[in-house]
């Protein structure tokens, strides 16, 4: 009988330890999920010039219904650590750009969010129109991604030489500069599109 108590608690412990270790599993890591809200928040900056209720809703912070913020959209993360490792944030608001053409409409994109993102792989900020004020933000603070390896920047009518911020990303095998306006300074001028793989 003692035999069978003994087994008893074996299973029962045995049953809590595999919920808790699928309950650790592939949930996102707290920092990068502010992160995410601050990034978010950014966009909603461009409030005053169009509706941006509809841009990125899966995106809360609200405590019982936040989740894990792996299963929002445009993220991808690790399934065994939760950290993330791919940012899709292309074409944020074209329609709403093209409605307000005319208008003197810059995401007023911030990059220290993006660096508590330490497993980042793959950043897709492409079509967003953020112009030349990816280089007053700190593009050059992304260096400290060690591990990003894809970078799309393409169609964001970038006039400034942003190549000396981009040299420390060692890792990169792939950076997207179709449509970048700055020729100039491209390597070889009078290209369109950079397109690197290493």
């Amino acid at each position: 009988m003692e035999s069978w108590s003994l087994s008893k608690h074996k299973l029962i412990l045995l049953i809590l330890l595999v919920f808790m270790f699928e309950q650790l599993q592939g949930v996102c890591i707290e920092d990068e999920r502010k992160a995410l809200l601050e990034i978010k928040a950014s966009l909603h900056q461009l409030s005053y010039r169009f509706d941006v209720s509809n841009l990125l809703p899966t995106w809360v912070d609200h405590e019982i219904t936040r989740g894990d913020c792996c299963d929002w959209e445009r993220i991808k993360c690790d399934t065994a650590t939760g950290y993330i490792t791919g940012l899709s944030l292309s074409n944020m608001f074209l329609r709403e750009y093209d409605r307000h053409l005319s208008d003197d409409m810059r995401w007023p994109l911030n990059f220290s969010p993006f660096l508590r993102f330490k497993e980042l792989r793959s950043l897709d900020l492409s079509w967003n129109y953020i112009e030349h004020t990816i280089v007053s933000t700190g593009l050059d603070r992304l260096s400290s991604l060690y591990k990003l390896e894809i970078l799309n920047l393409s169609t964001n009518n970038i006039e400034t030489n942003i190549f000396p911020l981009l040299g420390p990303l060692t890792s990169l095998t792939t950076l997207d500069l179709r449509n970048f306006n700055g020729d100039r300074y491209s390597p070889n001028y009078g290209m369109l599109f950079i397109f690197l793989r290493v």
